[in-house]
């Protein structure tokens, strides 16, 4: 009572000033205060914006001020991340207004619910520290704004201390200052403190609201005087202030922290009669001050009162958010029950919790509570993804003690669990943790680290500083060989330790990716000096690419890939490094070149003359004689390799006929047998396809009474076809026949023979193999290989294209009666085209309508639909298009009757089509057309197409529009271009500014008058903004000045007037900045905009380098405005420079993606070879046709430079250029294609050109078809020296496809590679039935490797996983496990199929390199 006598005292203070009592609560200043104002506030920030030099960087902080706004709006909350970026805005560009500055300070209290109060303490101390280091000008609402986040955030301060500091310097507290100090007293329940405060504010006259009454009552309650809280009450009557919503609020909150139940249930019932309406907000702050006070058991009284009005839910979230950070996650989840759910389209409800959740990991509670919670979500249909959740926060988090366990139960639960989870973990680790992380990711997770994670995250943060060592711990710990030490090298160059880097490589062999590690190489000898130890790298690079060449050379993703390229030729790789030399090498380049050199030719490596061409132009007045004789030695040929240890002994399939008929004569002067040797001769000979050589054997081994396989006379018999010998074939037959009457020859065998005697018009004893040797069932899978189909597709298209019919349809039927083919539309193609060749239109829709109903197939549709367009045939048309409807819906049949329509120049039967009522706009079908059309350079369609949409509302006309404006300019009609906008004008179709851009383009390039005004660019817009804001804001300055002067009291006007004259006065004038500068701080703020801008302004002493224009071409990219930063491209190239490599294929990438062969045709002619083969334009180029939908046409004309080849000279520099990556891309999405490429790869292999063939057998191998596969592997490559396979082994990782490894093995084992690569491919299969717990079957596959090549060749983490999987099922596992080896042995450089271990490192490198994500759960 004596503190609410001393209260009472004061009453006559507020007696006698209630006429300057401000009624407001605060709840009104609250809302007022951020929400109510900040509109105002960045109506404010509008007027200022482009006031200064730093116009864009305040237009940049703007929108992000704007977006914690509408963030406040629309949830009542913000984030800490949304805060700090913001603080990096301000200092970034060291700048920030006044407004600015106190909106982002009033955001870091109760505003981050999700934070505790002391981290966000922590961070308004941080901008506060800031803002004033950067002398942002500071009023007392930027000190009472700080106030109040130290109340909200109960933040410890002296009230004396803060009002002394805002006194020295001279600024004037005001009222709010006041009441938030009389806040903090009661805060700690000083009550005293608080009233001395009162009687101040009386001595200056200042007004008291409710926030003063409502402090009181708080003051009382901490003091543990509830008696004298509920006093304020009648205190604030006699005040003549009414208690609102707040008071009460503040005074339950008293008696809830009390766990005064009976008083708080008593002042409930006193609102409800008194009509005091209690917000969801107070009552939920109710329920917050229960839980907190350790009453949580009493908020089940308070929960039923909630009227769940509009707003609920955020608020609900941010008390929620407040209980988890205080560990009541219980009270939390009963808050999360009460609210409503709102509902999808489909009517189910939405899932609720994700904030909860994510919360609960971030306040590190435990796993056992969040796992309990995450259960309760799930069982109840809150959140089904519950633990997803939880454990992507836990990543994000980078909590280890959290996230591993989260990780685990989400295994148990049988989701995926991928390589980049671990990443934010390995980072936030401390480093003895890191290792220890990636042994849980293999033993726990079976998740097995790629050269990424090593490269990019493990090695940076372990500790360890001896790279021996750490290449041991990392194979310790699991990760494979060749992924420790290539990462180790990459991590050794990066830090520029070349001398490390290169003993490592000599101690290891590998494949070192050249793209990949020619950079750091350089960087590290710049550093260093250290020739030596460069030269020594460089070797091991070639020798690790002569080790990878043949495998799967870094095949690209062909899709936005930004996949590395592998150079291709052993010559070019050392160049290339010697080109990288002498671009960064500027200060005595010509020294540090002949070292090189020196260096180079003592190791006996070369480059190629055009490079040795390119290095002595480039070098200019720089070349010196012994420079320039260096580079004849190196581009000589002459040089031979310093030897380097290796080892290796060739396969009994890899020798020859010669070698294979002297080792049996050897082995039987011994008196062994040679059986097995005979077999692999007559494979040999097979396999040679040399008839006369195969037939003597044939005879000699019979005549040394040799037993030969039946199934070498089928051999023979397809031989005999090959070689078109139809009597020998025949008469082989026969005596197959006459030895084993059932013995049937397989399908791809019958269907040549009968193709051979079909062709020689032996018709009767074509179909009489057929019919001997049908099958009882439909062919296997294996057997309707492409190869084998496109076999019968060439047979019935000859046949179809000779018009013939009858000999057609019979020979389709007998095949499919004989169960040889399954059919489909490519088989059923030449049936229509049979009677199309012949103009015999009834018989052709006789036949479509046919195939329709048996097949629902409908081939060559569009033929035939252009030639009943032709002919008007009205009747059989309207009938195809209903065949067509039963099978592909209406809507498709209609678009591509229209297509054909427009096509053939009917367009007004197109128009009529898309007049039909009801009928659905596809306007993807219609961007598709046009991007066709311009891509093919057809005119008239695009043009059919205009007229064909004239008045059509429902179709968007711009892109057709502006798709032919892109084709007129392609074919350069610029007349035609500005014939369209004035088409358009009649037409009353508004031109977009894209489409008036261009248009001004094309006529300035023609130097023809503009007729109309040229839209602003962004840049334009952003100039006329700037100019406009400075007139702005001297009218600004002007209006505040008089406000200023306005509003201070009369006797201290004049001294205002000075200070601010002064300040005119002496305020120093603005720094020019020059353009050239301008240009590059724009480009660090990645604004493109004003890059160009000064750009287009610079004088004539300006000249900016090509990395600049580089980036300026990569910001461009990165905004989708191509046509722009092709216009810099082709600046550059024309100057003879070239972007970046890793921008320039980032740019080329984005060009491809966009199938625009124009641009990337026109860059081509501007780029040599080898500029070429630098940026893979081959496979770039490859995947634009594939977008383009032009594959068919790019397989046309890659056939037709392999057939001009005139040597193998010209044969070779065709398949080092040729796109293996892109053939993957078009044999994975034109399977109907297949056909063409076959005959594409066979024209290659004509002239010993293996790759393309390699690329197709992997094609077929993959998707399975192993009887094709071994056909092509028969025919091409089992004698090959070196062989891409990787790809295929990699498939059969992620695909645990223990069928694909062995199909491998099997084909692999009848080769010439290398025993390491053999034993490769057995260590994909050990690791799959391992990971497949079938440990049995991994230790029969090893039994059967070991009889083929030697233990050692096995990977021995492959080994060390089965062994582990045979103990833990306690048994022995039998073999003893090599030690770990230094030098890779275990392969010789004839294959380069793969390292020694089966995890081979082939890192793809990123175009532009993004910054680490901190989770990518």
């Amino acid at each position: 009572m004596a503190s609410i006598l001393r209260t009472g005292k004061l009453l006559r203070y507020f007696a006698g000033f209630t006429r300057n009592v401000v009624v407001n609560s605060v709840r009104e200043n609250e809302t007022s205060n951020l929400l109510s104002n900040a509109p105002c506030m960045c109506g404010q920030f509008q007027n200022g914006f482009a006031t200064n030099a730093a116009a864009k960087a305040e237009l940049t902080l703007d929108k992000q001020i704007r977006r914690l706004d509408h963030d406040v709006r629309r949830t009542g909350r913000i984030s800490r991340r949304d805060l700090e970026e913001v603080l990096d805005e301000i200092r970034t560009h060291r700048t920030a207004t006044s407004s600015q500055s106190l909106l982002v300070i009033r955001c870091c209290g109760n505003l981050v619910p999700e934070e505790l109060p002391e981290v966000r303490t922590a961070l308004v101390q941080e901008i506060w520290k800031t803002l004033n280091a950067l002398n942002v000008p500071m009023d007392i609402s930027h000190y009472n704004a700080l106030l109040r986040v130290y109340l909200e955030n109960e933040h410890g301060f002296a009230p004396t201390d803060f009002l002394a500091e805002i006194e020295a310097k001279g600024i004037e507290p005001n009222r709010v200052t006041y009441q938030r100090l009389i806040a903090r007293y009661c805060q700690q329940g000083d009550i005293e403190g608080a009233t001395r405060i009162l009687e101040f504010m009386r001595a200056k006259s200042l007004p008291v609201n409710e926030n003063v009454f409502n402090s009181l009552i708080l003051g009382h309650s901490q003091a543990n005087d509830l008696e004298s809280a509920k006093g304020i009450l009648g205190v604030m009557k006699q005040a003549g202030l009414e208690p609102s919503a707040d008071t009460y609020t503040t005074l339950l909150c008293a008696f809830a922290r009390h766990g005064d139940l009976a008083a708080l249930r008593e002042t409930l019932t006193e609102c409800e009669q008194k009509e005091v309406i209690l917000l969801d907000k107070d009552l939920l702050d109710i329920v917050y001050t229960l839980t907190v006070n350790g009453n949580g058991e009493q908020v089940d009284e308070i929960l039923p009162k909630l009227r769940l009005s509009p707003g609920f839910n955020q608020d609900a979230v941010n008390v929620i958010l407040r209980l988890v950070n205080k560990g009541h996650e219980d009270v939390g989840l009963k808050l999360l029950r009460v609210m409503p759910r709102s509902n999808r389209v489909n009517g189910e409800p939405v899932d609720v919790g994700a904030f909860f959740i994510r919360q609960m990991v971030k306040a590190n509670r435990p796993v056992e509570k969040i796992l309990t919670i995450c259960k309760t979500l799930q069982a109840e249909g809150l959140n089904p993804k519950a633990l997803t959740i939880a454990t992507e926060a836990g990543l994000t988090n980078g909590v280890v003690n959290n996230a591993l366990p989260l990780l685990q139960e989400m295994k148990n639960a049988g989701l995926p669990i991928r390589q980049h989870y671990f990443w934010p973990l390995i980072c936030s680790a401390e480093s003895n943790q890191v290792l220890e992380i990636v042994r849980r990711m293999q033993q726990e997770f079976a998740v097995f680290p790629n050269s990424e994670t090593v490269r990019d995250y493990v090695i940076p943060n372990l500790k360890e500083k001896n790279w021996e060592r750490i290449v041991t711990a990392l194979r310790d710990a699991g990760v494979p060989n060749s992924t420790a030490v290539t990462s180790a090298v990459y991590s050794a160059l990066v830090t520029h330790q070349i001398a490390d880097a290169a003993k490592i490589m000599e101690q290891n062999r590998a494949y070192y990716v050249p793209f990949l590690f020619r950079q750091p190489l350089i960087l590290a000898l710049s550093h260093t000096n250290d020739f030596a130890s460069f030269i020594r790298c460089v070797r091991q690079i070639h020798e690790g690419l002569q080790f990878r060449q043949g495998k799967e050379e870094e095949v690209e993703q062909v899709e936005g890939g930004a996949a590395a390229p592998t150079e291709r030729s052993t010559p070019d790789v050392v160049g290339a490094i010697l080109q990288e030399a002498f671009t960064y090498f500027r200060r005595d380049r010509a020294a540090t070149l002949e070292k090189i050199l020196k260096g180079l030719v003592k190791q006996g490596l070369s480059i190629s003359s055009a490079k040795a061409s390119q290095l002595s132009e480039q070098l200019g007045s720089e070349l010196t004689p012994r420079i320039s004789e260096l580079l004849g030695k190196l581009s000589s040929g002459e040089l031979e390799l310093v030897p380097l240890p290796s080892s290796g002994k060739r396969s009994l399939d890899s020798l020859s006929i010669d070698e294979l008929e002297r080792f049996i004569v050897n082995v039987e002067g011994k008196g062994e047998n040679a059986n097995n040797i005979k077999r692999q001769l007559l494979n040999a000979c097979f396999r040679s396809q040399n008839l006369d050589k195969t037939l003597q054997v044939i005879e000699k081994l019979e005549t040394e009474k040799f037993q030969i396989p039946i199934g070498i006379h089928a051999q023979l018999i397809d031989l005999y076809t090959h070689h078109k010998k139809s009597p020998e074939a025949l008469e082989a037959y026969d005596k197959l026949k006459a030895k084993d009457a059932t013995f049937q020859l397989d399908n791809l065998k019958a269907v040549r023979l009968a193709d051979l005697l079909l062709q020689e018009e032996r018709v009767d004893a074509a179909f009489k193999v057929l019919e001997d040797n049908k099958k009882d069932s439909p062919l296997a899978e294996s057997e309707g290989s492409f190869n084998y189909v496109s076999t019968v597709w060439r047979i019935l298209n000859s046949i179809a294209e000779a018009g013939e019919p009858e000999k057609l349809r019979k020979l389709f039927d007998a095949l499919v009666a004989g169960n040889y083919v399954v059919p489909t539309n490519v088989l059923l193609g030449p049936l229509i085209k049979v009677h199309l060749v012949k103009d015999d239109i009834p018989r052709a829709i006789e036949a479509f309508e046919e195939i329709c109903q048996k097949h629902k197939s409908t081939p060559w549709k569009n033929e035939l639909a252009c030639r009943l367009i032709q002919k008007e045939d009205a009747a059989n048309l309207q009938k195809l298009t209903d065949l067509s409807t039963g099978i592909h819906g209406e809507v498709n049949s209609l678009y591509d009757l229209v297509f054909s329509f427009v096509e053939c120049g009917r367009v007004r039967q197109a128009r009529k089509i898309l007049e039909t009522p009801g009928l659905r706009s596809r306007p993807q079908r219609i961007s598709s057309a046009c991007d066709r059309y311009k891509n093919e350079g057809q005119l008239q369609p695009l043009e059919g197409l205009i007229e064909a949409t004239k008045d059509l509302g429902h179709i968007d006309r711009n892109k057709i529009y502006y798709t032919l404006l892109l084709s007129y300019d392609k074919a350069d009609e610029a007349e035609k271009a500005l014939g369209l906008w004035t088409k358009m004008q009649e037409e009353s179709v508004t031109p977009n500014d894209a489409f008036l851009l261009k248009l001004a383009e094309i006529l300035r390039r023609k130097n023809i008058d503009v007729p109309f005004v040229v839209p602003e660019t962004q840049r334009e817009q952003a100039k006329a903004r700037k100019s406009k804001g400075k007139e702005d804001q001297v009218k600004a300055d002007a209006i505040n000045e008089t406000v200023k002067i306005a509003d201070q009291p009369k006797e201290k006007a004049p001294k205002k007037q000075q200070t601010k004259a002064e300040e005119v006065r002496t305020s120093p004038p603005p720094k020019t900045v020059s353009h050239l500068s301008g240009f590059r701080k724009a480009i660090l703020a990645n604004d493109p905009d004003a890059a160009i801008s000064h750009k287009q302004s610079f004088l004539s002493g300006d000249k900016v380098g090509a990395l600049d224009i580089s980036r300026l071409i990569e910001l461009l990219v990165r905004a989708d405005r191509l046509t722009e930063a092709t216009k810099y491209v082709e600046e550059l190239l024309g100057d003879k420079l070239h972007p970046q490599p890793k921008i320039f294929k980032f740019y080329l990438n984005k060009i491809a993606a966009a199938g625009d062969l124009a641009t990337l045709e026109k860059i081509g002619q501007q780029l040599n070879e080898e500029q070429k083969r630098l940026v893979s334009f081959d496979n770039r180029f490859c995947h634009a046709n594939i977008v383009a939908g032009k594959a068919e046409q790019f397989l046309k004309h890659l056939t037709t430079e392999i057939e001009a080849a005139k040597n193998a000279e010209e044969a070779t520099k065709l398949a080092e250029k040729f796109p293996r990556g892109g053939a993957v891309g078009i044999l994975d999405k034109h399977p109907e294609l297949v056909p063409q490429y076959q005959s594409l790869a066979e024209k290659f292999a004509a002239h010993n050109q293996l790759g393309p063939m390699n690329v197709l057998w992997m094609h077929l191998i993959s998707s399975g078809q192993e009887a094709a596969s071994k056909e092509i592997w028969d025919k091409h490559l089992s004698n090959a020296p070196r062989l891409m396979f990787q790809r295929v082994l990699q498939t059969a990782r992620e695909q645990q496809d223990e069928k694909l490894a062995a199909t491998v093995i099997s084909q692999l084992k009848n080769s010439k590679i290398s025993e390491g690569a053999i034993g490769n491919a057995y260590s994909c299969l050990i690791d799959i039935q391992t990971t497949k717990g079938n440990s049995d079957k991994a230790m029969d596959a090893l039994a059967n490797a070991i009889k083929d090549v030697s233990l050692e060749n096995i990977n021995r983490t492959a080994l060390l996983r089965l062994k582990q999987a045979v103990e833990e099922k306690s048994q022995k596992f039998p073999y003893t496990i090599p030690e770990k080896r230094t030098k890779a042995d275990d392969s010789s450089s004839s294959s380069s199929s793969s390292s020694s271990s089966d995890d081979d490192v082939s890192p793809s490198i990123p175009e532009t390199v993004p910054p680490k994500p901190d989770s990518k759960a």
